[in-house]
C-alpha cells in the first residue's frame, strides 16, 4: 500500500507531467526528493531538444547533482510517473539513489520490473529500493489520453488532406533507368524524376503513365499493370506542399532503343536521360517514399527479368 508521502509527491509529479503534454512532450515528469525536501524536478524534453537523452529522470538527476555539487545522491528518492527505461535505470544506479517510486508500469520498455531488473541486479555494485504502481491508474490514463489525442490529430490531418491522384512509371532497359532532369521553379533545387503526372478523368492510371512517359521523355512504353502499387506522401514543389496519391508502375520500352531526344514539355524540364541503376539510391534519395518505390520496382524488374 502506498504511503501518504509517496502519494503526495506522485501527485506533484503528475501535475508537472500534464504541463509536459501542453508543451508537446510525452507527459512524463520526475522529482528528486531528499531529507530536506524537493531538490529538483524535470519533464521530458526529447521532442523540444530533439535528443534521445531528453528523459525526465536524466534531467532531474543532472539538475540535482549540480545543485548538490555531487554525483552521489545516496539519500534521495526519485519519483517518476512512468517506470524508467534501461538508459534511465542505469543513470539511477550510477547516482547511487536510495529509492525509486514510479507510477505506471512500462511493459514495452520498463527496466525496473517489467522487462529488466536493473536496480536490483545483485551483480551490480549498488541496488535501489523500488516501489511501483503509486497512482498507477492516473499516470497510465494521462499517457493513454495523450497518445490517443495524438492518433486522433493524425487521422484528422490525413482526412483533411486533398490528395493529387497521379501516376509514375519506372522504365528499365539494360541496367538503365529512364527519366528527366528537372529544376524546382522556386528553390532551383535539381531533381531527377521518373515520368509521371496527373491522372485525367477519362483514363486509367496505367494509360496516364504511358501518356506521361511519351510526353516527358519521348519514349513509347508498355506499362505492366500487374506491377501497380499506391503510395501516399507529401512532396514540396514550387513552394507548396503537395499531397500525392501516386500509383507506381514498372514499364518497358515498346520501341527500339535510341538516344534521348530533346523534349518540349514543362518549363522546369531540363532534359531526358538514362541513369545507371546502381546510382538509384543516390539519385532518388531526395524523398524516402519515392526511393522506396524505385527500390521496390527495381527488385520486381529483376525478378521478372524485364529487359535488364
Amino acid at each position: 500500500m502506498s504511503s501518504a508521502e509517496d502519494i503526495k509527491w506522485m501527485k506533484q509529479a503528475l501535475s508537472l507531467a500534464k504541463k509536459a503534454a501542453i508543451k508537446g512532450e510525452v507527459p512524463i515528469a520526475a522529482l528528486l526528493v531528499g531529507p530536506q525536501g524537493l531538490i529538483a524536478s524535470a519533464i521530458n524534453t526529447r521532442e523540444r531538444q530533439q535528443t534521445p537523452l531528453g528523459h525526465a529522470e536524466l534531467f532531474v538527476l543532472h539538475k540535482a547533482s549540480q545543485k548538490m555539487n555531487s554525483w552521489r545522491l545516496s539519500d534521495c528518492t526519485l519519483y517518476v510517473t512512468l517506470e524508467p527505461c534501461v538508459m534511465c535505470a542505469g543513470a539511477i544506479q550510477q547516482a547511487r539513489l536510495q529509492r525509486v517510486v514510479y507510477g505506471a508500469s512500462d511493459p514495452k520498455g520498463g527496466a525496473v520490473k517489467s522487462l529488466f531488473h536493473v536496480l536490483n541486479d545483485p551483480r551490480l555494485n549498488h541496488q535501489v529500493e523500488v516501489a511501483g504502481g503509486v497512482l498507477e491508474k492516473d499516470c497510465a490514463r494521462l499517457l493513454q489520453d495523450f497518445f490517443q489525442e495524438r492518433r486522433d490529430e493524425t487521422k484528422a490531418l490525413k482526412a483533411a488532406k486533398e490528395y493529387r491522384h497521379r501516376t509514375s512509371v519506372i522504365v528499365v532497359h539494360k541496367n538503365k533507368i529512364l527519366g528527366f532532369h528537372a529544376e524546382d521553379p522556386t528553390s532551383k533545387k535539381p531533381y531527377f524524376f521518373m515520368p509521371g503526372g496527373k491522372i485525367e478523368s477519362a483514363e486509367s492510371a496505367a494509360e496516364a503513365a504511358a501518356r506521361e512517359c511519351l510526353e516527358e521523355t519521348g519514349y513509347k512504353v508498355r506499362v505492366l499493370e500487374d506491377s501497380a502499387f499506391i503510395r501516399k506522401y507529401d512532396f514540396l514543389w514550387d513552394g507548396k506542399m503537395n499531397h500525392c496519391h501516386t500509383t507506381f508502375f514498372l514499364g518497358v520500352l515498346e520501341e527500339e532503343f535510341s538516344s534521348p531526344k530533346e523534349v518540349s514539355d514543362a518549363t522546369y524540364h531540363r532534359g531526358v536521360a538514362w541513369i545507371d541503376k546502381k546510382d538509384a539510391n543516390k539519385v532518388f534519395g531526395y524523398h524516402p517514399d519515392i526511393l522506396w518505390a524505385v527500390q521496390k520496382l527495381l527488385k520486381l524488374a529483376q525478378k521478372k527479368s524485364a529487359l535488364l
